[in-house]
């Protein structure tokens, strides 16, 4: 792929001096390892960051350099976690893929512990006030029919975008479920809820090899939206409503989704394969945001 069309397609319009040599890396990551573009962006953003350290440092690649750079960054531990995962994926592919005689800087070096966060999500409520102000924006009819979907199949902004018709599947002329790929290029089979099988039928019987949600007017019309596009949307709706924006992006809707599965007691195996997590430990924190919820709403009770 010509490395022009590789940066468009992760949301790259013009590459740093540091990234131009890692396109390749970039192909492999998002082609046959299946990674969202926003999360090939992170990636190539933290070796960005550590070519520039190595060079203006002086520094070799190694535990040595590693250890140097954390400790004048002095980040939280999540945003550790992150980084080492970066340096330590592109340093396995050139070992693994293109059999070059490098080994892993960050071997030896201990990943800190970041406490698990409970996932803010919005409430019913505050979605009817948030699908209400989306109706103020330009793409209305694709943002608000978008919104509702990802609420009721709890997909990846990335998995919803790439929706074809022919991953819907119908039983006669109603969407009863969706073929959805995920992270990894593993498929999964997601039925449908009520609401995200009427946003399917509001945009008419499924075709083939058309993408499912578009622009539905101006000169993009017909063209998908980079998710990057339906964030910012999102947010502005958000404010506009009187909402803390933090809540209401796309991610926030699938925990949403997830927890309300949870709190009407679906079983953790199944939420985990709807979700299409690899470790049932992932889909383990819906149960605690399910839990604080319950306690959060017991301690508004009045004492006597």
């Amino acid at each position: 792929m010509e490395p022009s069309l590789i940066w468009k397609s992760i949301g790259i319009k013009k590459p740093e001096k540091a990234l131009q040599p890692l396109a390749p890396y970039a192909e492999y990551l998002l082609l046959e390892r299946g990674y969202s573009p926003r999360g090939v962006r992170r990636y190539l953003q933290d070796l960005a960051l550590w070519f520039r350290f190595l060079q203006e440092e002086g520094f070799t690649p190694g535990p040595e350099a590693v250890r140097a750079l954390l400790l004048k960054e002095r980040w939280a531990p999540r945003r550790v976690q992150g980084f080492l995962a970066a340096l330590r994926s592109y340093y396995r592919y050139l070992s693994q893929v293109k059999g070059e005689a490098v080994s892993d800087p960050t071997e030896g070096i201990g990943r800190p512990k970041a406490g698990r966060r409970l996932p803010l999500h919005p409430a019913p409520e505050e979605l009817r006030r948030f699908l209400e102000a989306l109706e103020a924006e330009k793409e209305a009819r694709l943002l608000s029919r978008l919104a509702r979907f990802l609420y009721g199949t709890g997909l990846r902004i990335s998995e919803a975008l790439s929706l074809k018709g022919r991953n819907v599947i119908l039983e006669g002329s109603v969407p009863v479920a969706i073929r959805v790929v995920g992270k990894g290029n593993k498929e999964r089979l997601v039925p449908l809820s009520r609401t995200a099988r009427e946003v399917l039928l509001e945009l008419g019987p499924p075709q083939g090899n058309v993408s499912i949600f578009t622009f539905t007017q101006g000169r993009h019309r017909g063209r998908v939206p980079s998710a990057r596009y339906v964030e910012a949307r999102f947010r502005e709706a958000a404010l506009r409503a009187g909402l803390d924006p933090r809540r209401f992006t796309p991610h926030k809707l699938r925990h949403a989704y997830a927890t309300l599965l949870v709190e009407n007691g679906v079983e953790l195996d199944a939420v985990k394969d709807l979700l299409g997590h690899e470790s049932i430990a992932t889909t383990q924190i819906y149960l605690h945001a399910s839990r604080e919820r319950l306690r959060e709403a017991a301690s508004r009770l009045p004492e006597l």
